[in-house]
């Protein structure tokens, strides 16, 4: 499931601070650097927070792709929301229409319900019986733990603050992989990844590569909040085709779309065949 942990990681790195002016990008220690582009997402993602956001809003655009990733991905915009403890929702472009993939408490709901059948039969897509049935992202984490979290990167050249301007904004420019024993643990050793980013600690871009594929992902949008509206986990009052499940299929839902990003109705789902 490359795809859907790829999707996790993006996330997690994109997901920092909200300011969005107009000053110099950040220069101190890449370390530092990375901890405080992590720091807003805490304030969703772990229990023993204390911070006032408990939900963000993300958009998304996948802005180049190449290797074996599909042609048709490129330009996919996605849409995510989460709050804690247990909500998380995914807007999609699949087979022609936007697919939504939502957990709300202990329910999964899916639109079109048709078209998601269709694709859980073509995936082979079982129930994960191991799913955490508290927080949408499981992060066995505490806040201190949290804090020594760049540890698990390794900076290129990091004595080397290097700024590039990115459509008319400077931004700081890091080039990350895992530290050598994550690597190797998690057959990663190949993953490399580079992020942008602005004043505030905000990341604008976020490019991943690996021996097979690479994929360059745009940060169009961020918000944090206390909370979402109640009408955010349901579904529109026009959806009439909705497929609902439990939460065990939650990783399995995030993973056929994912690997069916703008696919048409005619297309084989591309992982399905391999």
């Amino acid at each position: 499931m490359q795809i859907c942990r790829l999707l996790a990681v993006v996330i997690l790195i994109a997901t920092g601070h909200p300011s969005w002016a107009q000053n110099p990008p950040p220069r101190e220690n890449p370390y530092e650097l990375i901890g405080k582009i992590f720091q807003p997402l805490w304030g969703v993602l772990l229990a023993e927070s204390n911070g006032t956001n408990r939900a963000a809003t993300l958009s998304l655009e996948m802005s180049d792709v190449s290797g074996r990733l599909p042609e048709s991905m490129e330009g996919a915009t996605l849409l995510a929301n989460v709050q804690f403890p247990d909500k998380v929702k995914l807007q999609a472009p699949v087979l022609g229409e936007t697919f939504t993939v939502c957990r709300n408490g202990n329910e999964v709901w899916v639109t079109p319900g048709s078209k998601v059948k269709f694709l859980i039969s073509s995936f082979n897509v079982v129930p994960k019986k191991t799913a955490r049935l508290n927080t949408p992202i499981s992060l066995p984490i505490t806040p201190q733990q949290a804090i020594f979290l760049p540890a698990l990167f390794s900076v290129s050249r990091p004595d080397v603050a290097e700024v590039q301007s990115l459509n008319g904004e400077d931004c700081r420019v890091l080039t990350v992989g895992l530290m050598p024993e994550l690597a190797r643990s998690t057959k990663a050793e190949d993953f490399q990844a580079r992020i942008w980013v602005a004043s505030g600690y905000t990341p604008r871009r976020v490019e991943v590569k690996r021996r097979d594929f690479s994929t360059s992902v745009d940060i169009r949008s961020l918000t944090y909040a206390a909370s979402l509206p109640a009408s955010t986990w349901q579904p529109a009052e026009t959806d009439t085709d909705v497929y609902r499940t439990t939460p065990e299929m939650l990783e399995g839902l995030i993973y056929i779309v994912m690997n069916s990003l703008k696919t048409n109705a005619t297309d084989t789902p591309w992982t399905a065949a391999k």
